[in-house]
């Protein structure tokens, strides 16, 4: 699996019962004006990449991170497109709750570092250099607009979903894959863990699904909806 860009990687687990006090200043070095809300420490726990446990960042890790955040939608990079399809794609996705019925395209990452979605109405992406074919196990993850050009997105309803609604993945070779609904939670932009979200639950195979939603900002809308799904079938 190809690394992430950095704003994409930012790990932010909000676990309960986890609590670490302040680091003390060296020699020489001023003491902080305040300690930090636990809130405000709870957004930099990080991720150890080799054991998958929680763990601190250091400060130059905390600017890159803010950095990225103020820069997102804004610095530009080289856009990185899909892999070449296999024998096997994604062709539809089938949401009945919320009446969505679409096709499936292939997309990688966008000129701003972001994992690319469609640029219209109809189409639902997916990032097949980042997460897995549906039947092989893995996770899956589905992206779509909440709204474009002024008109309703394919996921505009998708805060609609419950737990227990179902979302059936057609392949290229006519297979279905079925999903139930788990969750349905809004995040802040900057506390979504999307390295967890592309990774999924251990042994379980998976979806996510994500839109925009939440108030718009000066960098868009400040929220995304993402809902996860385990399969069932």
């Amino acid at each position: 699996m190809r690394r992430l860009p950095l704003a994409a990687l930012c790990a932010v687990i909000l676990a309960a019962a986890v609590w670490f006090a302040a680091p003390s200043p060296t020699p020489g070095e001023a003491a902080p004006a305040a300690v930090p809300a636990l809130a405000s420490q709870l957004r930099y726990i990080g991720r150890d990449s080799a054991t998958g446990m929680p763990t601190l960042v250091d400060d130059r890790f905390i600017a890159e991170v803010e950095r990225s955040y103020r820069m997102y939608g804004i610095e530009e990079f080289k856009a990185i497109p899909a892999p070449a399809a296999g024998p096997v794609d994604i062709a539809r996705i089938a949401i009945p709750a919320i009446g969505v019925e679409n096709p499936v395209g292939r997309y990688g990452i966008d000129r701003f570092g972001r994992l690319d979605i469609p640029q219209d109405t109809s189409t639902v992406g997916w990032n097949p250099a980042y997460n897995a074919l549906p039947g092989e196990g893995g996770a899956t993850f589905f992206a779509a607009h909440y709204e474009f050009a002024g008109r309703p997105g394919v996921f505009k309803r998708l805060s609609a979903l419950t737990a227990g609604d179902e979302v059936a993945v057609t392949l290229t070779d006519g297979s279905v894959h079925r999903y139930r609904v788990t969750s349905v939670v809004d995040y802040a932009l900057e506390t979504i863990d999307m390295g967890a979200i592309l990774r999924g639950r251990e042994g379980r195979e998976s979806i996510a699904l994500m839109t925009c939603s939440g108030p718009v900002v000066s960098h868009g809308f400040a929220e995304r909806t993402v809902v996860l799904a385990d399969r069932v079938d």
